[in-house]
């Protein structure tokens, strides 16, 4: 809800001196202009132009203020919502805008008490109720410059947001040409202005969870959220960022999630991205954290074959044995031996004599017409295993 005028109808002796002071509404602005900058420091240094416009303020907000007194209405504070969103937007911090107007109803204070004094009729009652009504007027104003001050940087937080996004969907698609005609720079996603980057895909819901890991590790990242992913890009400047970020990933993700390998120009990204993509897809549906194209490049291979591709090679190389009435022990003893090439291992993992295990393995041999000692077979073996373990696709 937008900030709102306070009701303040000010008394027949401000009214009286407010009446009188609208003649010198100019001269009183120029009073205002110069105690503002001389007191506050940042309305000292501003340039010509701003300056100006600070000193075109202060006029219209005081005859706007003194006439409303003058005529007995309330005391508008719309040159307040005004300026507090002009300055908001300007990057004028909070701290110097309030010191700014408390300076100017100073100004405007002093001003109405030497005029009240010169009335012989004014009681000290009347100049004191006086001063606190526009002690009160200060108030509002400065309630009002709050509210609509951070209304201002909401707002433009959420367009600057909406902007991230379209330039960040433009990048993950490739659209470079959109991007350049929507003046995209890595500065207006957070990012260095230099690469290298990474990619990440992960699950849709990581994204604060990452993002502050890989803030408190020093890396700066971009995150867009899309419809059943979330897709990011780190900027790793060091030599051992990148390794850095790849590690803070796995740490932090609670699902599944690929990296790309590293690239210098964010026009790159679409194409990273779909590294990232296979890296992740290579992961089996159960695993926990960040997979890059290097840690498994079988996996990675028959990810980036596609579904069609993979569902051949299990059902040409494992199609015997997933169909054997105790197939999930003899994949669950293929897979340990091809991680281990140790039989004693792979009895130890699964709790078992090293006799069931070498059964187990012979008879995957007598399925599959492939043998374990034959490089060309075990390769193919264990490209078929990768293949049977990726997610299976909707």
């Amino acid at each position: 809800m937008g900030a709102r005028d306070r009701e303040i109808i000010v008394d027949p002796l401000l009214s009286r001196c407010a009446t009188a002071l609208i003649d010198r509404v100019s001269e009183l602005a120029d009073e205002m202009f110069r105690a503002i900058t001389t007191e506050d420091d940042l309305y000292a240094h501003m340039g010509p132009e701003r300056r100006a416009d600070v000193r075109d303020f202060n006029e219209r907000n005081l005859r706007e203020q003194l006439t409303c007194m003058a005529e007995g209405r309330p005391v508008s504070t719309e040159m307040s919502r005004v300026n507090a969103r002009r300055r908001a937007a300007q990057g004028v911090p909070l701290a110097a805008l309030l010191h700014a107007f408390r300076i100017g109803y100073r100004v405007m204070w002093q001003a109405l008490l030497t005029e009240a004094r010169t009335w012989p009729d004014a009681s000290a009652g009347e100049i004191a109720q006086a001063t606190m009504t526009v002690w009160a007027l200060f108030d509002a104003c400065s309630e009002t410059v709050n509210e609509v001050y951070r209304e201002t940087l909401l707002e433009m937080a959420r367009v600057d947001e909406r902007r991230r996004f379209v330039l960040l969907e433009a990048l993950f698609e490739g659209r470079v040409a959109d991007w350049s005609m929507l003046g995209g720079t890595a500065e207006a996603l957070g990012l260095p202005g230099r690469g290298p980057y990474v990619s990440v895909v992960a699950g849709r819901d990581e994204s604060g969870a990452v993002e502050r890991a890989l803030a408190r590790a020093g890396l700066r990242s971009a995150w867009r959220p899309r419809t059943d992913d979330l897709a990011g890009i780190v900027a790793v400047p060091g030599a051992t960022d990148a390794e850095r970020a790849y590690v803070t990933i796995d740490e932090a993700v609670d699902g599944r999630a690929g990296a790309s390998p590293t690239y210098e120009a964010l026009s790159d990204t679409a194409a990273a991205l779909r590294l990232a993509t296979i890296a992740r897809d290579s992961l089996p549906h159960d695993a926990r954290g960040a997979a890059t194209l290097d840690r498994d490049p079988i996996s990675s291979l028959a990810a980036a074959a596609g579904p069609e591709l993979t569902s051949r090679l299990v059902t040409s190389v494992l199609g015997a044995v997933l169909a054997h009435h105790d197939h999930k022990a003899l994949i669950e003893a293929l897979s340990a031996w091809l991680e281990t090439g140790s039989t004693s291992e792979v009895a130890t993992r699964l709790y078992c004599h090293r006799n069931t295990v070498r059964n187990r393995l012979d008879r995957i041999e007598q399925l599959t017409g492939r043998s374990l000692t034959v490089p060309t077979d075990t390769a193919t073996l264990y490209a078929a295993v990768r293949a049977y373990r990726l997610p299976k696709k909707a």
